[in-house]
């Protein structure tokens, strides 16, 4: 089995556990492993995990939940937080030859995953043990019977129900599509392409963004694809060859290694479709999503497409302008269109005449610290929640902070979370959250045991990002985008924390995948209203003077700026996802990505290239998925009127409503349930429109 050192000593520790909740403090993490301890540990739990499936299948006499369901629910809840250890160091470790092996170690245990996810015998086990259970007659509390429910489900689409040549077609298909995933994924992550301007063709750009850019020969400065580089010079580049440059590598991104990665990938995922007697990949994906059908998620992109378009037609109109007049004024000829490395720049310039918002001043208003302490306090004053900073267990830089979460009222423990805010080189390069350790009883039964009558392994959960490093005269200052990802993340955080489910399976932001991010979007609006924007500011230098009256209102009312090409370009790429999904086993990606985007954003496809050689979505887990943010979004709209009409952005009152109806629930109940739950009425999807403005 597992050796000593590795094993989680749950039973040991029960001095620590709270005596309100029922979670045990201890931290089952191992985040210090050496690369022989990595790869120690992966031979251990491959090892545990296989004994513990052979003692279910070989079980005598008759079934029961506690011979056959509850071994392999606690072999998820103490797997685990050994499953991290060995794959978290790829996103975040600062020695490369850890990332190399916990990519190695992650590559190894998603291969592993494949064969128990097809091995005969558990699913016979599971299918004979409930025939047996409704024979004898046995009731199941609502989360054990969903959870065997699932099993099967799982078990049925991973082709268990086939005869035998089939299924192991099955999992060789399924072997491949990994390797082609995690292969597209490595390349994305170690792209180093970049560009070497001269500092007079960064005109436009501040000092501090010229000074943070690594240097070249002869004076010059490197620009990488990495978003702190990138994005700033699309919204603030004045020459166009500059951002013309960037577009068209961006629009290149690994196309020639990627290309072919995606379209293999695509006609894997359409002969396993078809193998498992669907009619495409989308429908095998929807099948467990809130939206249940590919035809109910095409119609909520072509109904936005629809409402949308009407008003992004207007908004490329005013850029236009705006662009002929700054062409005008520089003395240079216009080509009349809105190119795709025109969008950010007119948008952003826009953004500064019509409504006076410069990012380059209002991030001055933003100092991370400051943004830091207000968000956290209007997480605890909303969710009833108190946070308390700790000595980190195990960190893996000295960037990283950890924080121990309490429930207010009671002061009962709930879980821990890690800061890592600050770009390094190797980190993963976005904004996540990782589920590092999933809240759930330690022993989970067939009974829906009340909350906190046994025993839980604590919630852990780590926020990673990449906001600018501090420098001597200088604090890190935020963006409003990152302060609004911040909220966004961190709301991931919550879900994960805030968590009451039995079974891992359920826990936290294990929910649909279209409904995910409704939480997390919902508590975006905080960062658009006056209180909280007056709470998360201060000046760096003025001695955290807040954002002006005239500074916040213009930032709220430019909230909706061209937001119907904003959010077309979301649809687009909802868009482009169903529809590689759904067109075959041989698509031209670049094709379709030309025709929509042209199509659907209002925008040219100036650079041409294959975009979605770059997009790490389709390819890392959420194919046919895109359409979600969306989709969650509608959800999320109507989510926050019931804070706005409490007359308290605030409010604890309608914030444990929050916590106990979509928070507290993980995956125990359906989206739309949880929803209507919260609402306490049907959903109202207009809600979506008025809060982009366009109603």
């Amino acid at each position: 089995g597992v050796a000593a050192s590795f094993r989680p000593s749950l039973t040991a520790s029960s001095a620590a556990k709270d005596a309100m909740t029922g979670c045990n403090k201890k931290i089952l993490l191992k985040l210090k492993l050496s690369v022989a301890e990595i790869e120690k540990l992966t031979q251990e739990i491959i090892t545990t995990t296989t004994e513990v499936l052979d003692s279910v299948c070989a079980v005598q006499g008759d079934r029961t939940f506690e011979n056959t369901i509850a071994p392999m629910a606690k072999l998820a809840t103490d797997m685990t937080p050994l499953i991290t250890s060995c794959d978290f160091p790829m996103h975040v470790s600062t020695d490369e030859a850890l990332r190399q092996a916990s990519g190695e170690a992650d590559e190894a245990l998603r291969k592993f995953q494949v064969d128990c996810s097809m091995r005969i015998d558990v699913y016979e086990a599971v299918k004979v043990y409930e025939e047996q259970r409704k024979q004898r007659g046995e009731k199941l509390g609502a989360e054990a019977e969903r959870l065997v429910e699932r099993m099967l489900r799982d078990f049925r689409r991973d082709g268990l129900a086939l005869p035998e040549d089939k299924r192991n077609q099955v999992k060789e298909l399924k072997k491949q599509l990994s390797e082609k995933e995690v292969l597209f994924q490595k390349n994305l992550n170690e792209d180093k392409t970049r560009h070497a301007f001269a500092v007079e063709e960064l005109e436009g750009m501040s000092e501090d963004y010229i000074a943070s850019l690594e240097d070249a020969e002869d004076g010059k400065k490197w620009v990488t694809l990495k978003y702190p580089d990138i994005l700033p010079l699309m919204q603030k580049a004045k020459r166009e060859e500059t951002r013309m440059v960037m577009d068209k590598l961006k629009a290149t991104q690994c196309e020639a290694v990627n290309t072919p990665l995606l379209e293999d990938a695509l006609n894997i995922r359409c002969q396993l479709a078809s193998l498992l007697g669907y009619e495409d990949h989308a429908g095998y994906v929807l099948e467990e999503r809130m939206a249940k059908r590919t035809g109910a998620a095409r119609e909520m992109l072509t109904e936005l497409v629809a409402k949308l378009a009407p008003f992004a037609d207007k908004e490329v109109l005013r850029l236009k302008e705006v662009k002929d007049a700054e062409r005008k004024e520089m003395g240079q000829d216009s080509d009349g269109k809105i190119n795709s490395w025109d969008f950010q720049y007119y948008h952003t310039l826009l953004k500064e005449r019509e409504y006076s918002v410069d990012e380059e001043k209002v991030k001055e208003y933003f100092p991370l610290e400051v943004v830091k302490k207000g968000l956290l306090e209007a997480y605890q004053t909303i969710l009833s929640l108190e946070f308390t900073q700790t000595e980190p267990h195990e960190p893996w830089h000295e960037d990283v902070e950890m924080w121990e979460v309490k429930d207010a009222p009671t002061g009962a423990f709930m879980g821990y979370f890690y800061l890592d805010l600050h770009p390094r080189e190797g980190k993963y390069n976005h904004c996540a959250v990782f589920g590092l350790v999933a809240g759930c009883d330690m022993a989970p039964s067939a009974s829906d045991s009340k909350f906190g009558e046994v025993e839980r392994v604590c919630p852990v959960a780590a926020m990673v990002a990449n906001f600018t490093k501090p420098i001597k005269e200088k604090p890190s200052l935020l963006k409003h985008g990152e302060v609004v990802t911040f909220f966004h993340e961190f709301g991931h955080v919550m879900h994960q924390i805030c968590t009451k489910a039995h079974f891992c399976e359920f826990s936290g932001t294990r929910t649909e995948r279209d409904f995910v991010e409704a939480p997390s979007q919902m508590l975006e609006n905080w960062c658009f209203e006056e209180e909280p924007l007056t709470k998360m500011s201060g000046h760096y230098l003025n001695k955290g003077e807040p954002l002006s009256k005239e500074l916040r209102d213009n930032m709220i009312r430019s909230k909706n700026l061209n937001s119907g090409l904003l959010n077309l370009r979301q649809v687009f790429f909802g868009s482009f996802d169903l529809a590689i999904h759904t067109s075959g086993p041989k698509v031209d990606t670049k094709e379709v990505w030309g025709s929509l985007r042209e199509k659907i954003t209002r925008i040219a496809n100036s650079s041409g290239g294959n975009g979605s050689a770059s997009f790490g979505h389709i390819m890392g887990g959420y194919d046919c998925g895109y359409y979600g943010y969306l989709w969650s979004e509608v959800f999320s709209a109507d989510m926050f009127t019931i804070f706005k009409a409490s007359g308290n952005l605030y409010s604890p009152e309608v914030g444990a409503r929050y916590r106990s109806c979509i928070l507290e629930p993980g995956g125990t109940v359906d989206g739309d349930v949880m929803v209507r739950n919260f609402l306490g009425r049907e959903l109202d999807k207009n809600a979506f429109l008025v809060s982009n403005g366009l109603q």
